[in-house]
């Protein structure tokens, strides 16, 4: 080979390598990782901008959201802890075919489960109860919430709701009454 296509060699090399350098940064890559340590974005929705083809688009705002998929945690869950007398029954109304009755204040049903993100979340509570009665419940250890619940028999599925900020990783919603009967717990679901 002479010295001259070697040349011709080499200059077409770093053609192309000039050329794809030019490219690396003058065209920002499709899909970058978030490497940043910031929380997503708490925008609720992307705004759109209308694109040639007449279709609408997502328009860039720098991070996507996480969206929080709701959490159902059925109250006879093994992963759960019933404490005292708090026990299991048959419910064919029940979202699992079964409840946790007995609730008292050494009687306690700790729903567990871990949330992939923090934030403000609703959490209901499914029950079944035949008359007026209160229920209590700690979130992680903090002191007790009361809800007045009612309800016109033990066949009949009824919820209650309430809104805690939750940090991500463990959670411990602990159910329970040290006054009065509590009612029977069917399901939790946080959302």
């Amino acid at each position: 080979m002479t010295d001259r296509s070697r040349w011709g060699q080499w200059a077409g090399v770093t053609v192309v390598a000039a050329g794809m350098a030019a490219a690396t940064v003058l065209v920002p890559p499709l899909i970058a990782p978030d490497r940043s340590s910031a929380p997503p974005s708490t925008t609720p929705a992307l705004p759109t901008t209308p694109a040639t083809s007449g279709t609408r688009v997502p328009a860039a705002t720098g991070s996507a959201q996480a969206v929080f998929t709701p959490i159902v945690i059925e109250a006879e869950d093994p992963g759960n802890l019933l404490t005292g007398g708090a026990a299991v029954t048959a419910c064919p109304t029940c979202h699992g075919g079964q409840r946790v009755r007995y609730l008292c204040f050494t009687c306690t049903l700790v729903v567990r489960t871990v949330l992939p993100t923090g934030g403000s979340r609703t959490v209901t509570v499914g029950y079944e109860v035949d008359g007026p009665r209160s229920v209590k419940v700690s979130v992680n250890g903090a002191p007790a919430r009361t809800f007045q619940v009612t309800g016109s028999e033990w066949t009949t599925p009824r919820s209650f709701q309430f809104t805690a900020d939750l940090p991500a990783g463990a959670l411990r919603l602990t159910l329970f009454n040290d006054e009065t009967p509590a009612p029977d717990i069917d399901v939790v679901t946080v959302s």
